[in-house]
């Protein structure tokens, strides 16, 4: 066992082999009874020494059925969930970098301690991983007016500074802060970027697979608001929410996200980001979208940021849209008219390099750039600080061609964890193939490693008249301007 003596009191961890594993450690109080729908509020003290050594609740959340949840979803929800955890090398050591993981899961799902995220590879590197808990859902991302907004992103934030007071304490250096996630944490971490009060917490970022235009205005919020009041039979206020029970706000979470999914029938471009819940700019947290943050030139020049995406992010929702029995041809004609696919657009995938054919092939391209890819891009290209891009292409060979390079699918590489996998083959091998390359792990990890240690990923940074990128692949390689003829198609419409 290994203690720790935080701000807040002592915390005893464990050793795991010959590093160090500190879980469940509170960075604010309970956002729950007097607190819920208000910001964090820092943690108390405590006498004694405080047990570390298993992770703490979740934020309460739906449960799913995906079948790597064994891998992605916590087994324990609670009330107590603004918590964190830390791998270290080396508590007594100086002046090492540090990852803060802020999780995915559609600002619905997820927690900083599963499986998936282990700190474990990037702790063996040198590194102090630190992984975190925030609200999600209606009690994270509910908008109730300027007094309860963007909770999931001010949990971050108190998160943030919980690393800048404590990290020295695990070895780490809180000048030297990378933060970095994976779709929903993705698009926190191009937020995160974008608020005021997150300005100077962290020096760098990794955004993988995020939409820097995912936010919406105040009043697209309260429009989701109000559909959940009316539902729970409540003004849509921060009192007539708070006397809702949280079993009930969780079911409300998943249905709310069903039905605005069903917007694709109908050809709501709205729903084309999935969940309705979204970081809110024009507000005090977030004035800007990350996007117009940078494009107003109101973003730090000092941040250092790796962004990139993965050639498929929507192949398994597509497939699932053309499985709904009866629905789904006209889901994808929705799909095709709200992206505004012209006959610019469709040369652009069907002519250009990528020779795509066949109609749910080209609305998933289309979906993924629009999405995804596009976004990342405009994002490089407005940001006045040093940039990178990536793209990763590889898929299993058990995946139909040019289609099975799935949202997610890189997680796992740029963590190293292949071996990680085993013993759980039946789930693994329909996403991951039954030989998935260890070289291209030890590509991405690497560049995220050296990235988090050096500021540098290894390739050059994103410049507009070379646009270099690094293809992440069987046999990796930078390529200039890897989306080329698509980046040009979308030139004015994102």
């Amino acid at each position: 066992m290994t203690q720790v003596k935080t701000e807040y009191g002592v915390v005893e961890g464990v050793e795991v082999d010959d590093l160090h594993l500190f879980r469940n450690l509170p960075f604010a109080q309970a956002p729950f009874g007097v607190r819920r729908f208000r910001p964090p509020v820092r943690p108390e003290s405590w006498d004694g020494v405080r047990d570390a050594t298993q992770p703490g609740p979740a934020a309460p959340q739906p449960a799913d059925g995906n079948p790597l949840s064994a891998l992605y979803l916590p087994p324990v929800t609670g009330e107590d969930c603004l918590t964190l955890e830390v791998w270290t090398p080396d508590p007594g050591a100086v002046g090492l970098p540090v990852m803060v993981h802020i999780h995915g899961g559609g600002y619905v799902y997820g927690a900083g301690s599963v499986p998936a995220y282990s700190g474990r590879n990037f702790a063996r590197a040198g590194i102090v991983h630190v992984g975190i808990n925030y609200r999600v859902g209606i009690d994270g991302f509910l908008y109730l007016g300027e007094e309860a907004e963007n909770l999931g992103l001010q949990d971050q934030t108190a998160a943030l500074k919980w690393v800048q007071a404590n990290i020295a304490a695990f070895g780490g250096d809180p000048g030297r802060v990378t933060i970095f996630g994976q779709s929903g944490g993705a698009v926190s971490v191009m937020a995160q970027l974008g608020m005021p009060a997150s300005r100077g917490l962290f020096s760098q970022a990794i955004a993988q697979s995020g939409c820097s235009m995912a936010q919406v205005d105040a009043e697209e919020a309260m429009r989701i608001t109000r559909k959940v009041a009316r539902k729970l039979g409540v003004a849509p206020t921060v009192e007539g929410m708070s006397g809702v029970p949280l079993d009930r706000t969780v079911a409300e979470t998943e249905r709310i996200l069903q039905r605005f999914a069903l917007g694709l029938a109908l050809r709501d471009k709205r729903s084309m980001l999935l969940s309705p819940f979204r970081g809110v700019h024009g507000t005090p947290t977030l004035p800007l979208s990350p996007y117009d943050t940078a494009r107003a030139g109101q973003d730090d020049p000092g941040v250092r940021l790796l962004a990139g995406t993965v050639r498929n992010e929507v192949t398994d929702l597509v497939q699932a849209i053309a499985d709904l029995p009866g629905l789904g041809r006209f889901v994808r004609r929705g799909l095709r008219s709200a992206l505004g696919f012209d006959g610019a657009l469709v040369d652009a995938y069907r002519n250009g390099p990528r020779g795509i054919s066949g109609s749910s092939a080209l609305v998933e391209a289309g979906w993924t750039d629009w999405a995804f890819r596009i976004p990342t891009i405009r994002l490089l290209e407005a940001r006045s600080g040093p940039s990178w891009l990536y793209e990763f292409r590889w898929q299993p060979a058990n995946r139909p061609a040019g289609l099975g390079a799935t949202h997610g699918l890189d997680v796992t590489f740029a963590r190293d964890e292949l071996a990680s996998l085993r013993g759980i083959e039946e789930m693994a091998y329909p996403v991951f193939g039954d030989a998935p390359p260890q070289s291209l792990a030890t590509a991405m990890h690497g560049a995220f490693v050296r990235f988090a240690v050096d500021g540098d990923p290894g390739w050059a940074q994103y410049e507009e008249d070379v646009r270099p990128t690094m293809v992440f692949d069987e046999v990796s390689e930078v390529v200039p301007d890897a989306a080329g003829v698509e980046r040009e198609a979308w030139a004015g419409r994102r």
